[in-house]
């Protein structure tokens, strides 16, 4: 995948935030205005450049409206699998997840405003749940950037925030006042409707598409 950047190609990557939500740990998260969307051979390209100094990618949901794109993760991901770039480089550090910002990108999905874990397996994600196409979207693009990356798609290198969170002390059953739970369950779609743990069915997506990419190296 040799997708390259021409020199001042990113200057269209303009963005303005504004203050939004509280985010983790307290913090305030920010609203991007006119976010400006990217392909996946741009995200290629900025990997590429970035090769060697990111070892982690952290997913994430915004817990926000489907059009609410946020300045705390690298990419967002739209309803529709728009995808939205808010940095110029992917190793820009981003505020996503605790203690775990540095060498690392995230992605959020733009969904889940109002969700309630339950017990996980039976999460109400609200009525802006994650999309079928959201999560394709998303398994992709972690597809594209491990590839360009050099890195193996396991737990510790492509992880949800719950993950991270559970890993950290601050995740389901932790009692942590600033818990997170994002993309603990999600449905394992086309496959079936059964909901499974998150990093499970994102990362398992992705080494489909992994493979493809490969395949067309070859």
């Amino acid at each position: 995948m040799k997708a390259e950047l021409r020199p001042g190609s990113l200057a269209r990557f303009r963005f303005f935030a504004a203050a939004a939500t509280t985010g983790l740990k307290g913090r305030e998260k920010m609203i991007v205005v006119n976010p400006q969307t990217v392909t996946n051979r741009e995200l290629a390209a900025l990997a590429m450049q970035a090769k060697g100094r990111i070892s982690r990618i952290y997913l994430h949901w915004t817990a926000g409206h489907y059009e609410d794109v946020y300045d705390d993760y690298h990419l967002n991901i739209g309803p529709g699998g728009e995808m939205y770039l808010t940095c110029k480089t992917f190793t820009e550090v981003k505020e996503h997840t605790w203690h775990r910002n540095t060498g690392s990108i995230g992605i959020a999905l733009c969904c889940a405003s109002e969700a309630q874990a339950c017990s996980g397996r039976d999460t109400d994600f609200g009525g802006e749940p994650p999309t079928v196409v959201q999560i394709e979207t998303l398994a992709k693009a972690v597809a594209v950037l491990t590839a360009c990356l050099e890195l193996e798609i396991n737990v510790l290198t492509v992880t949800t925030h719950c993950e991270a969170a559970l890993f950290d002390g601050y995740g389901p059953h932790s009692g942590d006042p600033q818990l997170r739970w994002d993309l603990w369950y999600l449905p394992d779609l086309p496959l079936d409707s059964v909901l499974k743990p998150g990093g499970y069915v994102i990362r398992g997506k992705a080494l489909w598409y992994l493979s493809e990419i490969l395949r067309q190296r070859r």
